[in-house]
């Protein structure tokens, strides 16, 4: 049963760390390549440098850090629906590929700390 639990929570973390990763990677792409703006440096450090801070939680595999990540997700969900109503211009594609990324980072992360607080209970 340990066993199963850790390849389910492994898996939900790796995908968790590979969608934040493109999500990062969309952010850079869009406000310097896509869509660039005036200040591109501040501009993405508001929206990658919430995302890194949770990143030594997840590889120490701490279910709170996980649980926490999803309520701070949902912040870059809401943009990204809101920049999605643009839908024909580049900016509605751009936030319909946020709005998809962050509702799959927020499931396995979602999933990933409830594996990993079982486990915790578990030992």
């Amino acid at each position: 049963m340990t066993e199963a639990l850790t390849k389910k929570a492994e898996f939900c973390r790796t995908v968790t760390l590979a969608l934040m990763g493109l999500l990062i990677v969309l952010f850079i792409l869009w406000r310097t390549v896509i869509i660039p703006v005036e200040h591109f440096v501040t501009i993405l450090a508001i929206h990658i440098i919430p995302l890194a801070l949770f990143i030594p939680g997840m590889r120490a595999r701490k279910p709170k850090v996980f649980i926490w990540f999803c309520f701070v997700i949902l912040l870059y969900f809401c943009q990204g629906v809101m920049s999605s109503f643009a839908l024909p211009s580049i900016l509605g594609i751009m936030g319909l590929l946020e709005t998809i990324l962050t509702i799959g980072v927020f499931c396995a992360a979602m999933m990933a700390g409830r594996y990993y607080a079982r486990l915790e209970n578990i030992s």
